[in-house]
């Protein structure tokens, strides 16, 4: 991990003074386009890696390699399609090896007491740990291969329920709802396979199936785990990201399917979150979409209120800065309005520009935004944030590109 020494940062703040000081002009498209371009090959090794290392897709990795690639070749920047192509293709399979109703774990199988699973029989269901099976009829048949008619009698209901994913479950869920959301919001527009009918409707299907009664989806890690949120807040924005995706794909002028029209009634019944700027940027995105004009100009307002002295934006009150949170920032207000309020995005460019590390990428310390005080934890969330916030700083920049009248 690269660490920002005080003398660096000095000269950043300087860097940024100077840009915000000088004319518009030298907050230009190219440069941001220089930038973006920069951070394209942090995000596709470190992305790449995490899928070798890793096995699987993660809501904070491949969904926004994916994402930030799109939408650089979408803006003309130099992106290598083949590469693209294959993890498209990597990221299908990987979605849908997790559609599976049952899955036996040695995790699940040790919180089973021995006197309702006995040893004996655990030991028996070894052959069938990890394997993963779509219906209940595909695992019954292994099921009834490695245990004895009695002990099927005995114990059939118990393994069931033991290996039974819930819908929420990633090994369910095609990768989680954060995933799939992002997959779909990342490609709309495109001619990724993942943007196919093929594909898209499964993961819009397994969208609406996960919905809960009242309209909201659960959070996944992304929100509830690894932000210092509360649970009301991290329901909503998920729920938000969630329409957001399956909007996308509605017909034009239709935004009133089953789904989405219960998960507007629960969003306008949840308390509002100022002080959480993501939260802020996220409401401004269902605004856009599903508000009134008032709705949209008091949340516009709440986003350009909410800036840190230094033209970014810090994930809540009184937080410093950081790029990810800066990224989202700018990103909601480029989708919301257009040619307006020019000299707030500028300040939020010349920001994330003068900040970006040598490799491209930039910094977001996960300590000013998890609940873990853990140093080992921190470790690896500084690792995740750290990709995670440059993607977001991409995005943010690339939205804001040939919207400012020059």
């Amino acid at each position: 991990m690269h660490r920002i020494s005080a003398l660096t940062f000095c000269c950043i703040s300087f860097m940024v003074a100077a840009v915000r000081a000088d004319e518009p002009t030298q907050v230009s498209d190219v440069m941001v386009r220089e930038a973006v371009t920069r951070s394209l090959p942090f995000l596709e090794k470190e992305g790449v890696a995490w899928m070798n290392d890793h096995g699987c897709m993660s809501c904070h990795h491949v969904p926004f390699l994916l994402w930030t690639h799109r939408t650089a070749q979408i803006h003309g920047l130099p992106v290598d399609v083949k590469k693209l192509e294959a993890w498209d293709e990597w990221t299908r399979k990987d979605s849908l090896s997790h559609r599976n109703l049952f899955r036996l774990q040695n995790y699940d199988l040790g919180k089973v007491d021995p006197l309702n699973l006995p040893d004996a029989v655990k030991l028996k269901l070894a052959p069938l740990i990890e394997r993963p099976f779509k219906t209940e009829t595909e695992f019954l048949v292994q099921l009834t291969s490695v245990l004895t008619d009695d002990e099927m009698k005995s114990y059939q209901s118990i393994v069931l329920k033991t290996a039974e994913r819930t819908p929420y479950n990633v090994d369910r869920a095609g990768g989680g709802l954060d995933v799939l959301g992002q997959l779909l919001i990342g490609n709309q527009g495109t001619d990724s396979v993942l943007a196919q009918s093929g594909f898209r409707d499964g993961v819009i299907e397994l969208m609406n199936e996960i919905q809960l009664e009242d309209g909201s989806w659960t959070p996944g890690n992304q929100l509830a785990t690894m932000r210092r949120w509360s649970l009301p807040t991290a329901n909503q924005t998920t729920t938000i990201w969630a329409m957001l995706a399956l909007s996308a794909y509605e017909l034009p002028g239709s935004k009133s399917s089953a789904p989405i029209a219960k998960a507007i009634a629960y969003q306008r019944q949840q308390p509002s979150d100022p002080d959480n700027r993501e939260w802020v940027a996220t409401q401004l995105l269902f605004d856009r979409f599903f508000g009134s004009a008032n709705e949209v100009a008091l949340r516009y307002q709440q986003m350009l209120d909410a800036r840190n002295s230094d033209g970014g934006w810090g994930w809540e009150a009184g937080a410093p800065s950081d790029a990810f949170t800066t990224g989202l920032a700018i990103y909601a207000l480029a989708k919301t309005r257009e040619n307006s309020d020019s000299a707030v995005v500028r300040d939020a460019r010349a920001f994330l520009i003068a900040s970006q590390n040598s490799d491209g990428s930039w910094l977001t310390p996960s300590r000013n935004i998890t609940k873990t005080t853990d140093p080992e934890r921190l470790k690896v969330r500084d690792e995740i944030y750290h990709y995670w916030g440059t993607a977001w700083a991409a995005l943010g920049l690339m939205e804001t590109l040939d919207k400012l009248g020059h």
